[in-house]
């Protein structure tokens, strides 16, 4: 059974440079295009972390900027009228608005639901855990984009050499095909 390593030494041996007599000017050009698909991988770390970075400050500001101070409250809906929702907080203020969750909802339903200074439903703030997981997806994705750039480059570069190694494997055949032997004895 191989191992990782004997795998990972392998292709590594496959692709070196070096002087062997038998490596062919298409293995050449093949061990440059693993290089270079290798460098755009590890160069796009840099951007991906700048990506995952600018994320990270958006989220960050967003989080601190936000549509003022909001707060969490358990509202009880009082009326339905067409068009207006109007809840009672627990603490007696009277809020009008729409909650998405409970549109359809009988009047005396509760509901948890975040206003702004003013009293208005607005969204929940967005957590601390949410802005890291959206930070950690851009690099990810970025990083990821790298890597299918350049599997697909190295996949049609991969496929144009073999072309090549097959075309002149198909001429040498034609060749040895007109070899001839001397008499033949029995």
């Amino acid at each position: 059974m191989r191992t990782v390593r004997d795998r990972v030494t392998r292709r590594v041996r496959l692709y070196r440079p070096d002087r062997n007599p038998l490596r062919r000017r298409s293995d050449r050009w093949e061990a440059l295009v693993v290089a270079l698909a290798t460098g755009l991988v590890l160069l796009a770390l840099w951007p991906a972390a700048l990506a995952g970075a600018a994320v990270y400050r958006d989220g960050l500001r967003a989080e601190a900027s936000g549509p003022g101070i909001r707060e969490r409250v358990v509202v009880t809906l009082v009326e339905t009228p067409a068009g207006a929702r109007e809840w009672r907080t627990d603490q007696g203020v009277l809020v009008t608005g729409r909650v998405a969750a409970l549109t359809d909802a009988a009047a005396g339903t509760s509901a948890i639901v975040w206003i702004d200074g003013h009293g208005a439903i607005t969204t929940r703030p967005r957590l601390h855990a949410e802005v890291v997981l959206s930070a950690v997806l851009a690099v990810l994705w970025v990083e990821l984009g790298a890597i299918v750039v350049a599997l697909v480059g190295h996949r049609i570069a991969r496929r144009a050499l073999d072309r090549g190694r097959h075309a002149r494997w198909d001429a040498a055949w034609a060749t040895a095909g007109s070899w001839r032997r001397g008499p033949h004895r029995t």
